[in-house]
């Protein structure tokens, strides 16, 4: 199942409430703000859209924490969990729900942007590079996952700029999730050392801004806002952010 199989309806709806919005305030173009998985749910909204259609309603495209190209933490989820920073939570348990969802295999790292034999998981006995992961999802005993990923596959390849003016604020200087190294065992049971990279805390940096990659491909400008330490959630409540927002949407003049 693929993400746009079962957001069908919504994306009608989404189009609806855009225009309906633009009516309600004197034919005013409307600005998008997304938080993480919503910037690549708004990317392939717009991609879907003609460029009349974005020039007559859409006045910009504003991303917390987008997570253009996925997170090597969806590895992470799906061989562990995600105890969701909670610890009166069992990320092992959280596990069995979290790995049936489509958007987490949709959230894996992106082909565009993680080479081919880069190593995601380690072993004792052996490394899984992206190349491998199909392996990975069989050691797993969840053939599932890579299926859901494949369903997923096109949205991954596609990476076409939106067409409309993006302004992408993200956190940077957090120790975030790059690599799982099973340092005691020849397989994938016991609990990985977690290997580090930069990023907002959940998503790698590089995917964080994978939308710098529009800069020579659209006319409508892409903006960055770097805010170092401020985690993934944190960056929702941040008052520079608020401020930055409030700043587009009711300029001095």
């Amino acid at each position: 199942c693929s993400i746009t199989d079962e957001n069908t309806q919504w994306f009608v709806n989404f189009k609806v409430l855009i225009e309906e919005t633009y009516a309600l305030n004197e034919n005013q173009p409307v600005t998008l703000i997304a938080h993480s998985m919503g910037g690549p749910m708004s990317l392939v909204f717009l991609q879907q859209q003609t460029r009349a259609w974005k020039d007559k309603y859409i006045a910009r495209l504003v991303t917390l924490a987008g997570a253009w190209a996925g997170s090597a933490k969806a590895v992470k989820v799906f061989a562990i969990g995600d105890d969701l920073g909670s610890f009166a939570l069992s990320g092992k348990t959280m596990r069995a729900e979290q790995i049936t969802s489509p958007s987490l295999a949709w959230l894996m790292p992106s082909p565009l942007f993680w080479k081919p034999d880069e190593i995601l998981v380690q072993t004792q006995s052996r490394a899984y590079t992206y190349n491998q992961l199909e392996e990975f999802f069989d050691d797993l005993q969840y053939r599932t996952g890579w299926d859901m990923m494949q369903d997923n596959k096109k949205y991954m390849m596609n990476f076409s700029p939106p067409d409309v003016e993006v302004h992408a604020l993200y956190g940077t200087n957090i120790s975030t999730v790059e690599k799982l190294y099973y340092r005691k065992s020849k397989g994938l049971d016991g609990t990985p050392e977690l290997i580090n990279g930069d990023g907002d805390g959940t998503v790698n940096l590089r995917s964080l801004q994978a939308c710098t990659q529009w800069r020579d491909k659209q006319k409508p400008k892409i903006y960055t806002m770097e805010l170092p330490e401020v985690d993934h959630m944190a960056i929702l409540s941040d008052s520079r952010v608020i401020k930055y927002i409030l700043d587009l949407l009711l300029p001095a003049n």
